[in-house]
């Protein structure tokens, strides 16, 4: 399991229980976030590359991946390096409010403005804590009586370390850099794995449209897509229940 840009894999927490119920689950934080504070941009986390690196060795043979926004532009950097490699390795993938391409271009227009991502970048070097908490609350745009989750969220994140600890020092700010630049640059639209891939996207993502659907299906006709009513872009907060739903199925049809 794999968390998104400036979170760690404390978000996890509203399904933690129902998930290690039935798997056995690891919740890697990226480098740079959370536990792995420790592991820094310039030894690990400079490029998408150097992320696979760390990563690959904690996969076992025969793992299920799923990584939730640039989580899950992570795992498809680690399907395309291992398909000149180890192809068996993985045997799905789940992306969770993630694309092929998060950055608009003039072919790929139901994506971010980079524009939106340049500002976070901008205001990074200000106000990491501010920005952090906005990044949130665009997470949770359009859901109806959110303000306690992303209040709870925010708790959640602060208490990794067992002990209280601010937001804006729950990840190093070399790794939010970084990871700006890999949701600005990354593109995985010419992916050649074939490893199964389920898409789980959310109704009211202000950050990954719906409308991104029927690209996924011109360039991956093979793969599932699921859309989550009435959800944004951390739909297994808002709505765990039809997320495990949505994500069960999968794993047992390919296990």
């Amino acid at each position: 399991m794999l968390h998104g840009w400036g979170m760690n894999s404390a978000v996890w927490e509203s399904i933690r229980p129902e998930f290690e119920s039935r798997y056995h689950v690891s919740w890697i934080d990226l480098p740079g976030h959370g536990n792995n504070q420790h592991i820094t941009v310039n030894n690990s986390a400079h490029s998408m590359d150097k992320i696979v690196d760390y990563i690959l060795p904690h996969i076992p043979n025969g793992a299920h991946l799923l990584g939730w926004s640039l989580g899950g532009l992570v795992i498809q950097a680690i399907a395309e390096r291992l398909s000149k490699t180890d192809l068996e390795k993985i045997k799905s993938m789940t992306l969770v409010a993630s694309t092929l391409r998060f950055s608009q271009t003039d072919s790929w227009p139901h994506a971010m403005s980079e524009d939106v991502l340049n500002t976070f970048s901008k205001n990074l070097n200000q106000d990491i804590e501010g920005t952090l908490k906005r990044f949130i609350a665009l997470q949770f745009m359009g859901i109806k009586d959110s303000k306690p989750m992303q209040r709870e969220l925010i708790n959640t994140l602060e208490k990794w370390g067992g002990a209280s600890t601010p937001l804006s020092r729950t990840v190093i700010p070399e790794a939010l850099n970084t990871g700006l630049e890999l949701l600005k640059h990354s593109d995985f639209r010419l992916a050649s794995h074939k490893i199964p891939m389920h898409w789980i996207l959310a109704e009211r993502d202000r950050l990954i449209p719906k409308e991104v659907i029927n690209d996924l299906k011109s360039l991956r006709p093979d793969d599932q897509i699921t859309l989550l009513e009435n959800a944004g872009h951390a739909p297994f907060m808002t709505h765990p229940k039809a997320f495990i739903e949505s994500v069960v199925p999968f794993i047992k049809d390919h296990s």
